[in-house]
């Protein structure tokens, strides 16, 4: 699915990973599950691309559904970028296990099992990003460090595009609760809650009219707006 001009969305109803075409080159940023990795080559087909047409792989922050196959590219050469607050742990980290005692969360579970996240590889080669570096990689990618959901949280914005992808920073779908519209994600995955609700100030100076979540769909109305609305809600929920 294209959500914006030459990003197109893959992955599953509750994960996003997203793949930049510049001219014949690829971007991906996040690589979902492990077993996610068997729909990134008939995904590439369809849009007239090869595995072989990937330059880089930018990873928003460490979570194992975010990393899951991107170890594979990595034993290809390919370069993984990552913030080094999330790189230190070979960027893998595994959201706390009490998490899934809520029912609301079985969906998410179910799919991690069925899809290798117990089996997620640690990343033995990454390249670290810093806060607003333009990355030497397909589209022009700006990483805009965030923090709050793990320490190296990093949204990457595509000034050309007018696009910035939120990670789990600002989603419009939480997999832990199930409620949609713009916001936090539940308290319990985040490593900050306040540096998860200060990060909003952060991201609300991006630009972008179009913002891309790891979890959700597409947030059309700017950024500013989708700040506005997760702030609101966490407000309602914490009063």
């Amino acid at each position: 699915m294209e959500v914006a001009r030459d990003v197109h969305r893959f992955g599953s109803r509750l994960i996003n990973w997203y793949v930049v075409v510049d001219g014949s080159d690829v971007t991906l940023v996040d690589c979902g599950f492990p077993r996610h990795w068997r729909m990134l080559e008939p995904g590439l087909a369809s849009i007239g691309r090869r595995l072989e047409d990937i330059r880089a792989v930018v990873i928003t922050h460490s979570h194992v559904d975010h990393t899951g196959f991107a170890s594979r590219l990595d034993a290809r050469g390919v370069p993984i970028l990552v913030h080094p607050a999330d790189a230190v742990h070979g960027a893998r980290r595994f959201p706390p296990m009490h998490l899934y005692l809520r029912p609301s969360s079985w969906g998410l579970l179910w799919e991690g099992v069925r899809d290798g996240m117990p089996f997620t590889r640690t990343l033995d080669h990454t390249m670290t990003m810093s806060d607003g570096e333009v990355l030497d990689a397909p589209g022009r990618p700006r990483a805009v460090h965030l923090g709050g959901h793990t320490p190296g949280s990093t949204a990457v914005a595509l000034d050309d595009h007018d696009v910035v992808f939120t990670g789990d920073n600002l989603v419009t779908f939480d997999p832990y609760t199930r409620r949609t519209g713009a916001q936090l994600m539940y308290c319990g995955v985040q490593h900050d809650e306040v540096g998860a609700e200060h990060a909003l100030s952060r991201l609300e100076r991006e630009q972008a009219a179009t913002l891309l979540p790891g979890h959700g769909e597409p947030w059309t109305t700017g950024v500013a707006a989708a700040c506005d609305a997760a702030r609101a809600r966490h407000f309602a929920l914490h009063t």
